[in-house]
């Protein structure tokens, strides 16, 4: 399994506030799947910024970041960090552990 952090950042050509909102609702839930199998670690808005970031855990990251709401309704994009881990808090360890 390989791990990411995600960075979203929203288009510069954003639809109406009710199709956006829409989007968002529908990335949400997608965000959920994620949480309930385990795949992502956390996920939150960025201040002051349209977009979000992501940790997620996935051997096929292009997938996960083409399915996503948002990116197939052309208002964010991912950029895409791998990275290993080193360490973390005792409390986060058995997300990074392999099944």
């Amino acid at each position: 399994m390989k791990y990411y952090m995600l960075e979203g950042t929203f288009s510069e050509q954003l639809p109406d506030q009710a199709e956006l909102q829409k989007a968002i609702d529908a990335h949400l839930a997608y965000l959920t799947l994620g949480f309930r199998d385990g795949s992502v670690l956390l996920s939150g808005p960025k201040v002051g910024a349209y977009g979000g970031i992501i940790v997620v855990k996935n051997d096929d990251i292009e997938r996960f970041c083409r399915e996503d709401p948002l990116v197939k309704a052309g208002i964010q994009i991912y950029r895409v960090t791998e990275f290993s881990l080193y360490d973390a808090q005792a409390a986060l360890k058995p997300w990074f552990r392999e099944p």
